[in-house]
């Protein structure tokens, strides 16, 4: 996409392997020398648990250490109202915010 990269998790999957491209993806984007990120899980089949939400969070702290904003666009099902996630990360570093409406979500980002 034009001024940042767009990933989406589709399908189902464990929370283990979700964040197991974090890496990949934050490698990707210092080679391409590009600093925001809009992921998409809107295609993705889970629910996470308050634990795996926290691990998420956690995991999303090399964002942080490649200074790369990143945006969540997820189906409101799959939002928890305490933003724990986010939250996490955001306390580990990593300016990041989640959304439900893709325009929302990459309007945030661009800024």
């Amino acid at each position: 996409m034009s001024g940042y990269l767009a990933v989406r998790f589709i399908g189902a999957g464990v929370p283990a392997e979700v964040s197991q491209p974090f890496d990949l993806i934050a490698e990707y984007c210092k080679r391409t020398r590009n600093n925001k990120i809009l992921i998409d899980t809107r295609g993705g089949d889970s629910n996470p648990s308050t634990l795996d939400r926290f691990i998420f969070g956690e995991e999303l702290q090399i964002y942080a250490r490649y200074g790369i904003k990143v945006s969540f666009c997820c189906e409101p099902e799959q939002v928890d109202p305490r933003k724990l996630m986010v939250l996490v990360a955001q306390n580990r570093g990593v300016n990041v915010d989640r959304f439900t409406d893709f325009q929302a979500a990459e309007e945030w980002l661009l800024k």
